[in-house]
């Protein structure tokens, strides 16, 4: 069984260059990965787990896994053992592929990993055939709820994606984001499918190294969530010179408009292009993308469906919307959809549970041009007092008045995240008008709105705000909000 993609078609071409300049030729990654595979043995399909980084080894295990037929599990390599150990007694893996530990030898080294082989005593439920990859939604969490992708999905969203950024094997893409984020491998799939290079590294944007690799190697694309261009934009990348850079991609969570257009604006004047993508782990990363020469005529939106998707718009009595400017929630199809969540071995024998039709919980409408916007999500509202409250909402206007919010709560407490840094002074002031700010603009009553300062705020490895953690901390630490 061959791998997702047909990799021997460019065997002599550079597939990953490591930062200390190492080059692998896709012919050397299909070898090694052969080589890897024999010890998953013949027979059953296996399900491995790889702890990922940024590093060769990982993408040699997954491109292992994939193209013995097997199914791949992928985990940050930093998640908490504890964690790990919770998720290997839910899945039963039959492998683990991942750094080496001092204390236990593996069956098979390659580099710094090691692989493990793990038995039990009850035979394990079978994987259903279609079942190629296993990815979380919840980053370094260690959720047990995780996607359940196919070898189809993986092939079509890579194809879309390198359709509409017209992808070539001229392309260096280099890696921002974790390789077991869903948008980060997004990037590897798509290249490795049109026998592009992928520029691996696991060193920070802030660091000079980086950029001197970025450099060195001529890479032609960048990668990253709003988090990441708000810190490019910190470390001076409009000053840069990077003459090889062709274009630039954001998705992982809506980018202030106004950011937006600063790097379309920068885009026209440097000469690279500026995408602006929306997209889930539940559709293999991508669903909607946003064509460069509209990004500053409307930057709110996320433009429109990836080739062979489509998006459409459904009222709560389930019909479809078909006037602009109607608010509704966002549903997507396509080949590229989930085959459905899983949360335990036993849901890894199960069929497509979807038949390509997900429902994303984003609200939004169209206009007259069929460009989507996205207003909020169906699970960021709160009901108080018989009062439908988004957060979404409450958040941008309070940003907007120069505050740095980030709302939760329940039906029966808005809560309100302010973040302050170390300043421990004036907090009491800026609570007060928060909190008579949200009264007077959504009715809602002050003591039904709880507002506390938080000093950093979290983040997940794809950069996304971990609210969980912001509200748990609150309740679980017993703060006073005011």
């Amino acid at each position: 069984m061959c791998f997702v993609f047909n990799l021997k078609e460019f065997k002599d071409r550079v597939a990953v260059i490591d930062q200390s300049g190492e080059q692998f030729y896709y012919g050397g990654l299909i070898d090694i990965s052969g080589m890897l595979g024999s010890y998953f043995g013949t027979g059953d399909k296996k399900l491995v787990i790889i702890l990922a980084g940024n590093n060769i080894e990982t993408i040699t295990g997954y491109l292992s896994a994939l193209q013995g037929g097997h199914t791949v599990m992928l985990l940050d390599a930093r998640l908490d053992k504890g964690l790990l150990g919770s998720l290997i007694g839910l899945y039963h893996p039959d492998f683990i592929w991942g750094p080496g530990e001092s204390n236990r030898s593996g069956i098979y080294q390659y580099k710094n990993y090691q692989l493990y082989q793990l038995g039990w005593e009850e035979k394990n439920v079978q994987l259903h055939p279609d079942l190629a990859l296993l990815l979380s939604t919840s980053g370094s969490t260690g959720s047990p709820k995780l996607v359940m992708l196919t070898r189809e999905n993986l092939m079509a969203n890579a194809r879309s994606i390198g359709l509409y950024l017209n992808l070539s094997e001229d392309e260096k893409a280099i890696t921002i984001l974790p390789v077991h984020y869903s948008y980060g491998l997004s990037v590897i799939n798509s290249h490795l499918a049109v026998g592009a290079t992928v520029l691996l590294t696991d060193t920070p944007i802030v660091r000079k190294d980086f950029w001197d690799f970025f450099k060195s190697a001529a890479g032609t694309s960048l990668a990253g969530v709003p988090y990441t261009y708000e810190i490019l934009k910190r470390i001076g990348f409009s000053r840069m010179y990077l003459p090889s850079l062709r274009y630039i991609t954001q998705a992982g969570g809506k980018m202030d408009s106004q950011l937006i257009i600063e790097y379309a604006r920068l885009s026209r004047e440097k000469g690279f292009l500026f995408y602006v993508m929306y997209g889930a782990t539940e559709a293999t990363a991508r669903m909607a993308y946003l064509s460069p020469e509209y990004n500053i005529t409307k930057p709110e939106s996320i433009g429109k469906p990836i080739p062979n998707g489509n998006i459409k718009l459904i009222d709560k009595s389930g019909n479809t919307i078909i006037y602009p400017k109607t608010v509704g929630q966002l549903v997507f199809q396509g080949p590229n959809v989930m085959m459905g969540y899983a949360r335990c071995r036993d849901d890894l024998s199960g069929g497509d549970q979807l038949q390509g039709v997900l429902p994303t919980d984003d609200l939004g409408y169209f206009d007259e041009e069929g460009f989507f916007y996205i207003t909020g999500r169906i699970s960021r509202f709160l009901k108080i007092l018989g009062n439908r409250i988004s957060l979404s909402e409450i958040e941008e206007h309070l940003n907007n008045l120069g505050f740095n919010c980030y709302c939760g709560g329940d039906d029966h407490m808005l809560l309100v995240a302010c973040v302050q840094g170390e300043k421990n002074e004036g907090h009491q002031e800026i609570h007060n008008k928060i909190r008579m700010e949200i009264m007077i603009r959504y009715k809602i009553p002050l003591d039904l709105i709880g507002v506390f300062s938080i000093k950093n705020l979290p983040r997940s490895a794809s950069g996304k705000v971990k609210y969980g953690e912001i509200f748990s901390d609150c309740r679980s630490n017993g703060e006073r909000a005011i």
